[in-house]
């Protein structure tokens, strides 16, 4: 990581990598902090890029021009990959079923879901978890056979 990017931990909550999300400046700008939190707090809305704009009392345009500014992506790409990143934690630490993380994650078409999951991940959903549990396994017979 460049010395010139500043990563701040209290918006990456749990383990999430903020190496994707490191700003380009020395100081995040605060409205865009204040967005940045509002989606991890709220992951499970369907929240349009306008309305971030405006919870932040500026026009979508000038929004989107210092999100990305700041962020080094458009808001709608970095709202995408938390959910893909979110999805990917929720299919290796939880046994919810596909349908019921697409629901928690704002309720996502299905096709959409395995479609962004794949451009995301190169695997399925299904495929994803299905390769995990494989491993898994795989490491749990070679810890028993020593």
């Amino acid at each position: 990581m460049n010395n010139d990017m500043h990563v701040c931990e209290d918006l990456f909550p749990d383990h999430r990598d903020p190496t994707l999300w490191a700003p380009r400046h020395a100081q995040l700008d605060r409205r865009i902090r204040a967005v940045i939190e509002q989606l991890h707090a709220n992951l499970s809305s369907r929240t349009s890029v306008a309305q971030l704009a405006r919870s932040v009392n500026m026009s979508r345009w000038h929004f989107c021009h210092l999100f990305k500014a700041e962020m080094s992506q458009s808001p709608s790409h970095f709202i995408e990959t938390l959910r893909m990143r979110e999805a990917q934690r929720m299919l290796s630490e939880t046994f919810l079923s596909v349908k019921e993380i697409r629901a928690k994650l704002g309720n996502i078409d299905r096709s959409h879901f395995s479609r962004e999951f794949r451009k995301f991940c190169g695997m399925t959903p299904t495929e994803f978890r299905r390769r995990l549990n494989n491993s898994q396994l795989q490491h749990s017979a070679q810890c028993a056979s020593k």
